[in-house]
């Protein structure tokens, strides 16, 4: 190496500041000559940067060719072939296509599931985006696209309608935390005014749970005590639109892989033609089944944080111009745990606040010092928690919660930069041993000075007007299935407890006294309880069942399967609102094989409001389905856009052998008469039992669809008995009968619709005659529907029936046709002692025929004489008992028989008696 080119690399090194470059110009080999004897020159190669690691970003549409690689998972993933896909390798993210209907508008582009894509623990139901603030005037999308960029990929929704253009901009950032939305609603032609709009999320029966809180104006934090809002009140729906920004919604801590959500409209804007911008007032409606984050058209003539009155007057002029447009900002962030803290802790920037707790169960709420709610916190395993709090909090109240009830409060000020608030010691309980492969329900009642626990409470304290509202799986209740699944102790409070073993309407209740020692493990001498009716041939079956898989409900079917057989039923129907999903392969992992059947179904749920169906189709099962696990929804039946004959005809394309039932045609709740379809015929018009079907009235129900030639009343069975809306059971009775005294021979059932465990499974229920069967599981899924479709059933909360019509040569069931104009009816009636009847009812074409008083084990014979054609329906009732109703406290002691038809002339044709009540 020559003298110049070492000084070269002298002064190159010290410039790089390398040392080792002088060990490696010690070590560098003489030059190679060139031919003409002079030095090559040097060439410096730049360092070679290690290569970026490949992007993660993904967006596209599912196709079956790259289906597997897509990560879905969670008891609410419904995302399928022909949606969008949207990934970051962190967030995982699916939009509904076009055709594939999901929440309460019709059409697609909607956020259907939203989860950490490693965890598969999506929760999520549906965010609609209401142009005009009313499922009515969305605007459906008719195009949806993937973008792919350096940093960020997007889902892109468009659609049109009344001279709006929306767009709707879902944007995941490389390595970014949390999932964007922008939503433009620009005006491009005439149409109708848009005087509000909003982000609609929908968590009915709180599968998720709303926490609101406001960065911009803290005392409109609410946490989870939240206003009653009265809906047909404009004071009642002005104090409940609060200027809040954020809504987390804790998911269920029902799951082993757990999620919250962080939902915050961070802007709203007016764009004008000219391209300047204004801020647009905001808000946020907390309701216990949706939210709603809204913001106005224009702005305030006078400028208020809260809306007012003269704001709600202003809003009705309000209007986007042509050439105008909107923009509003929306964040979604991902919190892994069921609790508030996952997602705050991601917004505040103060002091974290420390603790440890001697039980891992353990929640803790925080507020600051002027008692507005902070954040809420479950402790992590070893029991510690670590919460961040937002900036401006100096000192802070806590309060622990365990699930027996007991609660700990502490004040702290975060001056101290640890933030330490101790130890908490919860005071040390006692367990009850339980008994092993024995199934069963076990109730447990303090007695005397001891309060009567509660298994399955959230912690979090939900409230509506200063109201709890517990959850759907606080019970007082724990299911045993036999199996080694079953929960094997249960913790309990010291004190005295009466506890109540019970398996359903066919056994009987046995009471005993226990006593809970601290730190000590009490045992039962517990026995199974005696059967006192064995059917035979008669199946019990729960047509209309819920769990997880539900957009309403965080039962993990698991512990549904738990609850049913504890409750000795047979046949459990899953029918999930708007979604196929096969959980038979559960009864055999569970080794419930012989104890328990499932048939896959779907509770067809119609939530829009559209020009085929004004107000709706309501809710009707259909089952059995095939489900399609790669298909959206699992391959469900269209439902919206569609009146219900159109409904029923795709159930029968899909599905020519499955039965069609209509759900609940009636509700208590009159807020509810969107799922009940006799409250509107899907036309506004209330179903009236007196008038004929032809009426101007009840005439759409005779109406045809043109192209399947089905009508809406081309149901195969009513549902006149549901455990969620006993209250109009008489109702609905008067319905059934209008509908037979016509001819529309529509056979009666009896469902419990539960959605969770505070609700009792199977009770109602139908007991449905199988000849052959000999009570064995599984039973022919074919002979079943055959027999439900027939009227092969009985429904019932309690009392046990046997019903015939019978002459010198005839012997009649329920669903048959009896011959002649004079029989004898028999009637069995059986109960659990614990199941009281004293009054039998014979309807004949839906009037008293007569009424006797009975008690259970009655056999009585009624004379049955008729002029023409008719039919008899046999009821029977009960004051509940004490027990009744410590164990179904929402119902009473009934039963109700399908009808026998009575061929009065003999001539083999039944003809209705079009008796009009």
């Amino acid at each position: 190496m020559t003298a110049v080119m070492q000084k070269q690399i002298r002064i190159l090194c010290l410039l790089l500041g390398l040392v080792l470059c002088v060990n490696a110009m010690a070590k560098t080999e003489p030059e190679p000559q060139d031919d003409d004897g002079l030095a090559g020159s040097e060439e410096f190669l730049p360092i070679e940067e290690p290569p970026p690691p490949p992007s993660l970003l993904r967006a596209e549409q599912i196709k079956s060719e790259t289906f597997d690689s897509f990560p879905r998972g969670g008891p609410d993933s419904i995302a399928g072939l022909g949606d969008w896909w949207l990934s970051n390798g962190k967030i995982c993210v699916a939009v509904s296509g076009v055709d594939h209907h999901a929440g309460i508008v019709a059409g697609g582009g909607t956020l259907i599931d939203v989860a950490h894509c490693e965890r598969g623990n999506d929760q999520w139901t549906y965010a609609n985006i209401l142009t005009g603030l009313a499922k009515e005037t969305a605007i459906p999308v008719s195009k949806v696209s993937a973008v792919i960029e350096s940093d960020h990929a997007d889902i892109v929704t468009v659609g049109e309608g009344d001279g709006i253009r929306q767009t709707v901009t879902y944007r995941l950032l490389e390595n970014g935390d949390a999932l964007d939305i922008d939503v433009k609603i620009e005006r491009i032609g005439e149409g109708r005014e848009v005087q509000m709009s909003g982000l609609f999320t929908l968590y009915s029966q709180r599968a998720l749970t709303p926490f609101s809180l406001s960065t911009y104006m803290p005392d409109a934090t609410l946490g989870f005590q939240h206003p009653a809002i009265d809906r047909n009140k404009v004071s009642s729906l002005l104090g409940g639109m609060m200027p809040s920004d954020w809504n987390i919604l804790v998911g269920a801590d029902t799951y082993d892989s757990k999620i919250s959500y962080g939902v915050q409209l961070g802007s709203a804007e007016l764009i004008k033609a000219n391209g300047s911008r204004q801020s647009l007032p905001k808000f946020l409606a907390v309701f216990p089944d949706y939210s709603l984050h809204g913001w106005m058209t224009r702005p305030l003539w006078f400028q208020s944080e809260r809306l007012t009155w003269l704001s709600l007057l202003q809003n009705q002029f309000m209007d986007l111009e042509k050439g105008e447009q909107m923009l509003a900002k929306f964040k979604v962030l991902l919190g892994d745990r069921a609790d508030v803290a996952s997602v705050t802790d991601q917004i505040y920037k103060g002091p974290q606040l420390r603790g440890y707790v001697n039980n891992a169960e353990v929640s803790v709420a925080v507020w600051d010092q002027d008692d507005r709610p902070v954040t809420q916190s479950r402790v992590a395993a070893d029991g510690s928690f670590n919460i961040r709090m937002p900036k401006p909090v100096q000192w802070v109240k806590m309060q622990a919660t365990a699930p027996w009830g007991q609660k700990i409060t502490r004040e702290l000020s975060l001056a101290d930069a640890r933030s330490d608030s101790g130890r908490w010691v919860f005071r040390k309980n006692g367990a009850l041993r339980l008994p092993r492969g024995i199934p069963m329900s076990m109730y447990f009642f303090g007695f005397g000075d001891t309060a009567t626990p509660e298994f399955g409470n959230d912690l979090l304290g939900f409230t509506e007007q200063g109201v709890s509202l517990p959850g759907m799986l606080r019970r007082n209740r724990i299911d045993l299935a036999g199996v080694d699944s079953d929960l094997e102790q249960v913790d309990l409070p010291p004190g005295q407890y009466r506890v109540l073993t019970a398996r359903g309407l066919e056994f009987d209740v046995k009471e005993y006294l226990l006593t809970v020692v601290a730190g000590k493990i009490s045992q039962l001498p517990i026995i199974p309880v005696k059967r006192i009716w064995h059917g035979g041939d008669w199946h019990s079956a729960d047509l209309h069942v819920h769990s997880g898989a539900s957009f309403d409900s965080i039962l993990p079917f698991d512990e549904r399967l738990r609850s049913f057989v504890a409750q000795g039923a047979e046949v459990l129907v899953a029918s999930e609102h708007n979604r196929l999903i096969d959980q038979r392969g559960r009864v055999a992992a569970m080794g419930l094989e012989g104890k328990v059947q499932v048939i896959t179904g779907s509770e067809l749920t119609g939530m829009s409001r559209t020009e085929n169906a004004p107000m709706t189709v309501g809710h009707s099962n259909a089952f059995p389905l095939v489900a399609k696990p790669m298909e959206f929804a699992g391959g469900i039946p269209p439902v919206e856009a569609r009146a219900l004959r159109e409904v029923i005809a795709g159930v029968r394309e899909q599905a020519p052998e499955a039965l069609f039932q209509l759900n609940h045609p009636r509700a208590a709740n009159p807020l509810d008469t969107d799922l009940a379809f006799f409250d509107h015929l899907s036309v506004g018009k209330s179903y009236d039992p007196t008038q004929s079907l032809d009426s101007e009235n009840n005439g759409s129900l005779l109406a045809t669809d043109p192209a399947s030639g089905f009508r809406d009343i081309d149901f195969d069975v009513l549902e006149v008995l549901n455990g969620a809306e006993f209250a109009v059971y008489t109702q609905i009775r008067d319905d059934w009968f209008s509908l037979l005294n016509q001819g529309a021979r529509r056979p009666a059932t009896g469902n419990s619709d539960s959605h969770g465990l505070r609700s009792v499974v199977a009770a109602p229920r139908n007991y449905v005659y199988i000849p052959n069967s000999n009570k064995q599981l599984p039973v022919d899924e074919a002979a079943f529907v055959d027999a439900v479709r027939a009227g092969h059933s009985f429904a019932t909360t309690g009392p046990l029936l046997a019903v015939t019509l019978r002459d010198a040569y005839s012997d009649v069931g329920m669903g048959d046709t009896f011959s002649g104009r004079h029989g004898e009816l028999h009637v069995q009636i059986d109960a659990a002692p614990w199941v009281s009847v004293d009054m039998l009812t014979v309807w004949v074409n839906g009037a008293i025929y007569r009424q006797l008083k009975v008690v259970a084990g009655d056999h009585k014979v009624i004379e049955l004489i008729v002029d023409s054609d008719s039919y008899v329906v046999v009821e029977v009732s009960g004051e509940p008992s004490s027990v009744y109703r410590a164990l179904m406290p929402d119902l009473m002691p009934l039963a109700l028989s399908n009808p026998i038809y009575i061929d009065a002339d003999g001539n083999g044709k039944w003809r209705a008696p079009k008796i009009m009540n």
